[in-house]
């Protein structure tokens, strides 16, 4: 029988045969965590992740064949080395056509995104998106997104969207990538959160809705390690993509990935032909189960479509997200995200019947307090100078009530959810400063003033 797991066979095989281990790790499968067994690197019979025409090959057309993806290709750092990788092929792309990189974007990019467009020089127009009420929403139309393209003298070479946000919504992936295609776009999506949409009821996978390419952060929503994600070429997508992503992922990524990391990533391969997609499918009922009885209890959730999310709208029952993140704490349940406005809390099939009922008799013992008002988010900064420019730029962080006027330099932002308020390049005026305040960030890094002898 063919195995579907073959990075874990071999790891497992390795281990038994008691090898006298003259190789890296220094840890010599000896175990000080009870890992290290099948914790290796690249031995003979391995692989290489850059290299890879092995187990790991192997293992990653078993996954191209899980989620129908002309390829597939693994990462052990994250969707943050698969979002670098993508934007150099993009880049690659427009380069090799004379012209230079230019990608629309919608405003709540991770700030991976802002970082290495910066470094790799490539021009970004923002897409601002409409009822922009949080720092983790950017919700785009299409016909909007057709309405910016119509007006632009030169089109992009690739639209770049976050779908699903932070706080659960999924974009009409759909028309959107149906509304690029149409201008000679490519479309492209950090699905960091969606890993698991491809095995829920309603076509949800970007790649299943006419992505170019995306990444799945596989550990954030499967059981897999930190660190585990994937880079999905879509079939149609062009070829030059499925023929230097490999080498777009080595250009950024660690020359020793973790195999343990790797192992991962294969047993989910296994772990979905066996079934687990029918197991996240049942979890989706239940957490709309759930949700129907919080909302029953009198919490308010925020309205949006990404099955295994929970999204409390605290001030709506007179909490402030923070306030509210630290009773849950304090009764035993660790949430995913908070922040001023929002609670989110993140759910998988690993999560157990006494987790929900824990969280229902919680918020059944918590008092519903009176509305709190909410600040909105709609602001469009001005651009000073370019992010490379900016992040190249002598720079020096500042208290927030000293950075009226400045030029920012490195988005600052905690993770998560790692979305700036301000890029590099942007002047912070007082809409900034106000915003600043109220997603408690104290200091901020810009352009550092020369002052005169």
């Amino acid at each position: 029988m063919k195995t579907k797991t073959p990075i874990c066979d071999f790891a497992e095989k390795y281990s038994a045969q008691k090898y006298a281990r003259f190789h890296m790790p220094g840890h010599k499968g000896n175990g000080f965590l009870g890992c290290e067994t099948v914790d290796i690197t690249e031995i003979n019979g391995a692989d290489s992740l850059y290299e890879a025409n092995g187990i790991i090959a192997q293992s990653e057309r078993i996954a191209a064949e899980l989620y129908g993806t002309g390829a597939t290709f693994y990462s052990a750092e994250g969707s943050s080395l698969c979002i670098r990788a993508m934007l150099y092929l993009v880049k690659l792309q427009a380069e090799n056509n004379g012209r230079k990189p230019f990608i629309l974007a919608t405003r709540n990019a991770h700030k991976v995104f802002a970082l290495t467009v910066a470094l790799l020089d490539i021009d970004v127009m923002w897409l601002n998106g409409y009822d922009r009420a949080t720092l983790c929403d950017c919700r785009v139309k299409p016909e909007d997104l057709d309405e910016t393209l119509a007006k632009l003298e030169r089109l992009p070479d690739a639209v770049f969207i976050t779908s699903p946000d932070y706080l659960g919504n999924i974009a009409n992936i759909q028309d959107l990538s149906a509304t690029a295609h149409k201008r000679g776009c490519l479309f492209v999506c950090d699905n960091a959160h969606g890993a698991y949409l491809k095995f829920v009821s309603g076509n949800l996978h970007p790649i299943d809705n006419g992505c170019d390419m995306c990444c799945d952060s596989a550990h954030k929503t499967l059981p897999c390690l930190t660190g585990g994600a994937y880079l999905h070429i879509n079939k149609k997508a062009p070829i030059f993509l499925k023929e230097n992503a490999r080498d777009a992922l080595a250009m950024f990524g660690s020359t020793s990935p973790s195999y343990l990391i790797l192992q991962s990533l294969d047993k989910a391969n296994g772990l979905l032909f066996d079934g687990y997609g029918t197991k996240i499918k049942q979890t989706a009922e239940r957490v709309n189960t759930l949700k129907s009885e919080i909302e029953n209890a009198g919490w308010t959730l925020l309205k949006t479509n990404e099955p295994l999310k929970i999204t409390f709208d605290c001030k709506e029952n007179g909490y402030d997200g923070r306030d509210f993140a630290k009773l849950l704490i304090k009764n035993g349940i660790m949430p995913e995200y908070e922040e001023t406005d929002y609670v989110v809390l993140m759910i998988s099939p690993e999560n157990s019947n006494h987790d929900f009922t824990v969280l229902l008799d919680t918020l059944k013992n918590l008092p519903l307090k009176q509305k709190k008002k909410k600040e909105t988010f709609s602001f469009i900064p001005k651009t000073a100078m370019p992010m490379k420019q900016a992040l190249e730029t002598t720079s020096e962080y500042v208290d927030i009530n000293e950075s009226l006027g400045r030029i920012v330099a490195c988005p600052t932002v905690s993770c998560p959810p790692a979305v700036p308020i301000v890029y590099g390049g942007e002047l912070i005026d007082r809409r900034a400063v106000t915003l600043f305040e109220y997603y408690g960030i104290t200091k901020v890094k810009v352009i550092k003033q020369i002052k005169d002898c």
